[in-house]
């Protein structure tokens, strides 16, 4: 027996008590036998109403059995057999039929009750589900940002890197390959093997342990020679077919090649890299970066070959038209939902003018000393298509709109700085996106 129905049996013995003493000490004595409605009745709708049917018929019983319990009546000679039952037993019977009927109501609303308490119960664990869900949600959404925020420093890092080796000399190329790597990728460790003879020899290692079972050659009748160097593949973890030749040998695998001339200088490898940042794009990262470096290690450039970091003329910081290109073209491959955002500014003299090398110096000492004053970020510059009067600042971080106000404050500064040398009203400013997919057609300013 539960505590509800303890305390159910204590009110009804206590009410029905109650007026047992009030009948004996102020009334008759008779239990209130003839009285209509019985004070018994409303004791019985009172415990119908608060407990429910089952409550309200015991209690219905119980009432009846105090009241008629040594104290029926005698039948009297007036009275028949059914009147008799009728008027001593209709008052219990009206007590049981509405225990039932009333208590049968308080059934239903103690049971619907109890469904919605189940709801809510349900809707405060999917609540805390949901809470949980949002606290996953918004780690991951800073992971992203976190990613994303580095993919923007890893384009401006290649970038940089590139400036870098077109200062130091492509001879110094060998000897930073795998800190551009890493710096790229942002691999753990790396290697990279050159071909000497048809058998691939580590040259460099970078993060390897002493315990590593990574091999330092690899022969021509190897499977990842035959991919690498006879197929020219990419090969990665990612694919199962590649995870067998790769065999343990690292994550990522490719040609060091010329993309023009397709002459291939060794293998690139990456054994150790982040999970999350082995991906689809980083497959096409590393496979451009292979390219990129073959380019880099071609000891005899063509004067066709669009190398990327050659400086157009040494008396200029100019880097040239076709490193522009490629530079836009790889930008716009692995631009990871907008994380690089740049615009370019192309200055275009008229086609009759034919700029010196020192009024081109001249321009790009006036633009070097402007740019900062207009808006503090690094800027790079490009010689354009023409490569005697074109010049390209490229920008990085800033929209179309701001760069549309920079080009315009920069020829009003180009004007103060070099006038009477050369009119820069006849100058066309081209506004043009970097690194964007669906990048806007450029427009021309006057």
């Amino acid at each position: 027996m539960n505590y509800l129905k303890l305390s159910f049996l204590k009110e009804v013995i206590f009410l029905l008590a109650a007026v047992l003493v009030v009948d004996h000490y102020f009334f008759s004595g008779d239990r209130f036998f003839g009285v209509h409605p019985h004070p018994f009745f409303f004791i019985v709708l009172l415990v119908s109403v608060q407990y429910g049917a089952s409550e309200g018929l015991a209690s219905a019983l119980l009432a009846t059995a105090t009241l008629v319990a040594g104290n029926l009546p005698e039948q009297t000679f007036s009275q028949s057999f059914y009147d008799y039952i009728f008027s001593t037993w209709h008052q219990p019977v009206i007590w049981i039929v509405s225990s039932v009927i009333l208590g049968g109501f308080r059934d239903r609303y103690n049971e619907e009750r109890k469904i919605l308490q189940k709801k809510w119960n349900y809707s405060l664990k999917q609540v805390e589900v949901f809470s949980k869900a949002c606290e996953v949600s918004d780690i991951e959404r800073k992971r992203l940002e976190t990613h994303v925020s580095g993919q923007s420093s890893f384009l401006l890092s290649l970038h940089q890197t590139a400036l870098n080796i077109g200062a130091v000399g492509a001879e110094q190329v060998f000897d930073n390959i795998l800190e551009i790597t890493q710096r790229v990728t942002k691999s753990g460790k790396c290697s990279w093997y050159v071909l000497d003879n048809a058998i691939l020899e580590s040259n460099s290692q970078l993060g390897w342990d002493i315990d590593d079972p990574f091999s330092r050659t690899f022969n021509a009748l190897s499977p990842l020679f035959e991919q690498v160097i006879r197929h020219k593949r990419i090969l990665s973890i990612t694919n199962p077919e590649d995870e067998k030749i790769l065999n343990g040998q690292g994550m990522l695998a490719g040609p060091i090649i010329h993309p023009r001339t397709e002459k291939v200088y060794g293998m690139l490898k990456i054994e150790n890299l982040d999970f999350l940042s082995l991906n689809v794009q980083s497959v096409h990262t590393f496979k451009q970066l292979c390219k990129w470096l073959g380019t880099l290690l071609d000891p005899e450039p063509t004067s066709n070959d669009e190398t990327m970091v050659i400086d157009p003329n040494p008396n200029l910081e100019l880097f040239s038209n076709n490193y522009f290109e490629q530079l836009s073209e790889f930008l716009t491959l692995h631009n990871f939902k907008g994380a690089f955002e740049g615009q370019s500014i192309i200055l275009q003299p008229p086609v009759d003018i034919f700029l010196s090398e020192e009024l081109q110096q001249e321009i790009q000492n006036a633009i070097n000393a402007a740019i900062p004053t207009l808006l503090g970020n690094e800027t790079t510059f490009f010689e354009g298509r023409k490569s005697n009067s074109e010049f390209i600042v490229v920008i990085a971080h800033i929209s179309q709109e701001q760069a549309r106000k920079i080009s315009i404050e920069l020829m009003k500064t180009l004007m103060d700085r070099l006038s009477g040398k050369i009119n820069f009203s006849d100058f066309s400013v081209a506004i043009k996106s970097v690194g964007e997919k669906s990048a806007p057609g450029s427009t021309i300013e006057k």
